[in-house]
């Protein structure tokens, strides 16, 4: 049985004042009179709901589905969500589940969605890891001003509170880092796992083995070849995870312009000036609808200036669509009027794939596999509630980000990139396709700096299926940065509390399992350089020694899992592009109706995306607070790093956009 003892420590920052909630319940919440509403309590919403009541004139409206979760030690202690099952448990996870996918043997994938105030921050990995400087001014080169790497950083640094390692930490688990570019007066606080396994530490001196240098400088984001221990969002001075619940809202709640209703979920937006049979559009969005989920009753919510949608990247499009925004002939289909075509809404889903292999290691390596024995499990509860330290303060140590140099041969690129020319330009692609393609073709590359594969390490056993009591277990999980197949996320019913139809389109183009079939054998490789082998006592997932292709693809369809990642299916791109949001992110077709989360990435960045949702967020309450009046920071002005350095991260992006067209202008 597991001893769970009360939390009553939260992570104050010095800049957000602390108090008690401001919550009414669903009718109350109708009756009140809001500036702007948000919809989606997640790890967006609840930052930029936070941020616009800063300004005291604005009255905001916070609507989460899910519960509150104060003081909840599933998620606090930092191994909380994983010994409590978080994962799949309905008071926590959506549990969406994927349409079944052709090329994984028909199945249908669980989805990790958080559910709650904070959504995915509460109960993710906890990493706080930024994409390479010229991925960001590359959103800025497709058209969207506004949107570069000293945009992201500027924003990045006010959102940060971080604690260096200790001494021991970064000699024996590489947890270095540039403290100059890093944030420290920020709500979320970040750290590293005090708590390492053995079998963690040869990962660090095998990928240096392999040509990869330590951890790179936050200065210029995460470029490839480098390896080191990742920022996780834990506050070191509590040993607490660091999420938007805890963090942004709870130092803020007492708020009286900060109202947050929990337990109802938004069924459509309304707008003003518009029937049942005359489209327009320049749409004013003046409110919501929304369900008590406790109850079935449904109630009406208005905001005088903003609607805004975070409700990420699988329910914003679905918003949308129900709201009359999407692809005509869908809408008309399910009964839906239409207001504004776009058939772009719901398009481009972009995940990163994972392909997980597992070791057997001495027993004597202690790994996170013990905690499956109860009484361990209560042992490490009672230490972490009397000292603060155990393996209830795990987090991932060890990750790693491999260039497509690195990766493979620049001959099997060059085929990899001519087969699959001819497999994507045959689909007759949109326009906006053919330049997300060929951006990521410019990645893939021997002299790109970007990162094509990561490689990451965790001690623990990812399949029960194969575990055996007493044994531990090193588990090495290859993820391809940039995948190149693109998913959809639609409606299929007119129904709001339906699960829209989550089509992953795994490995539909056939490079994504070229590319992850080279990164399951860079794993293999790594296990067999001289730092590894020697604690390896046996292969587990996949068993064979030396697996041919046919053993690899096999492996892929049974094994290939399903991060929390999801992203890009309201992009912000120009509306000829396959747009939905513009640069200030409000909706084409509409005046006053923004989308804030991680459904508007133009494309899926190479590395963990929550530290770039929580950029978004400020920058967006940046920008509404501009559109309405209010003074805000020039993030380049602001920016810790010089003009020169900015104007070249800039200028790379720029090449590589170029160069992009100019391959879509040839085919």
């Amino acid at each position: 049985m597991q001893i769970i003892a009360p939390l009553l420590f939260l992570a104050i920052s010095s800049h957000i004042k602390g108090g008690s909630a401001t919550t009414v319940n669903s009718q109350t919440f109708a009756t009140e009179s809001f500036d702007f509403i948000v919809v989606g309590a997640g790890t967006a919403g609840t930052v930029l709901a936070v941020r616009l009541s800063e300004i005291s004139s604005f009255r905001v409206g916070l609507i989460e589905a899910g519960n509150e979760h104060k003081d909840d030690p599933t998620l606090l202690i930092p191994h909380g969500y994983l010994a409590d099952g978080a994962w799949g448990d309905p008071e926590y996870d959506w549990r969406f589940t994927t349409a079944p996918q052709k090329n994984l043997g028909g199945q249908a994938l669980g989805m990790i969605r958080g559910k709650g105030l904070g959504g995915c921050s509460q109960i993710n990995d906890m990493g706080v890891l930024l994409a390479g400087a010229v991925e960001y001014d590359t959103w800025g080169q497709l058209g969207n001003p506004g949107w570069s790497w000293a945009e992201t950083l500027h924003y990045f640094q006010k959102l940060e509170n971080n604690s260096v390692a200790s001494a021991e930490l970064q000699r024996i688990t590489w947890a270095t880092e540039d403290s100059r570019y890093r944030g420290h007066s920020g709500p979320i606080h970040t750290s590293f796992s005090k708590w390492y396994s053995a079998a963690v530490i040869p990962f660090y001196n095998a990928m240096q083995a392999l040509g990869l240098k330590p951890r790179a400088n936050v200065e210029e984001g995460i470029n490839a070849d480098w390896v080191g221990n990742p920022t996780l969002a834990i506050d070191q001075s509590s040993e607490t995870r660091s999420y938007a619940g805890s963090s942004y809202y709870q130092p803020s709640a007492a708020r009286s312009n900060l109202i947050l209703l929990t337990g109802a979920q938004v069924t459509r937006v309304l707008f003003a000036n518009t029937t049942d049979s005359e489209p327009h559009a320049d749409l004013t969005a003046v409110g919501v609808e929304y369900v008590d989920l406790k109850t079935g009753n449904k109630y009406t919510a208005h905001a005088s200036k903003e609607v805004v949608l975070s409700a990420g990247a699988v329910q914003s499009p679905q918003l949308l669509e129900l709201s009359g925004i999407g692809n005509k002939t869908l809408l008309e289909t399910l009964g839906i009027t239409p207001l504004v075509d776009n058939p772009s809404v719901g398009e481009n889903y972009q995940e990163h794939m994972h392909a997980q292999q597992v070791f057997e290691v001495p027993e004597s390596m202690i790994t996170w596999d013990v905690l499956s024995d109860p009484a361990v499990a209560a042992a490490q509860r009672l230490l972490y509630n009397e000292t603060k330290t155990g393996l209830m303060t795990a987090g991932i140590n060890a990750i790693s980000y491999i260039s497509a140099g690195k990766l493979t041969d620049t001959a099997t690129l060059d085929a990899w990139r001519k087969a699959s020319d001819a497999q994507f330009y045959a689909t007759n692609p949109s326009a906006g396709a053919r330049l997300q393609y060929e951006v990521g073709m410019q990645r893939l590359n021997a002299s790109s700096a970007e990162p094509t594969m990561e490689v990451y390490a965790v001690a623990a056993n990812a399949f029960p299926d194969v575990a055996k009591p007493n044994t531990s277990y090193i588990q090495l999980t290859a993820v391809p940065s940039h995948p190149f197949s693109r998913g959809s996320i639609h409606i299929n019913s007119s129904n709001p509390l339906v699960q829209p139809v989550i089509n992953l389109n795994t490995y539909g183009l056939d490079i994504d399992r070229k590319i992850m079939i080279a990164g399951s054998k860079l794993v293999r490789k790594i296990v067999a350089t001289d730092e590894y082998k020697p604690f390896i006592v046996a292969n587990v997932v996949p068993s064979q020694d030396e697996p041919t292709d046919d053993e690899w693809n096999e492996y892929l369809t049974q094994r290939t899992a399903l991060p929390a990642h999801a992203c890009c299916t309201v992009a912000m791109m120009p509306k000829d592009l396959d747009g939905v949001v513009d640069s200030k992110l409000v909706v084409y077709g509409t005046s006053n109706l923004r989308v804030v989360d991680a459904s508007v990435f133009p494309f899926q960045l190479g590395t963990h995306i929550m530290a770039t949702i929580y950029t978004i967020a400020e920058h967006a309450a940046d920008i509404i607070k501009s559109d309405h009046g209010v003074n805000t920071t020039d993030p380049e002005a602001a920016s810790s790093l010089s003009t020169e350095a900015l104007a070249g991260f800039r200028e790379q992006a720029a090449q590589l956009v170029a160069a992009a067209q100019g391959r879509v202008a040839a085919h």
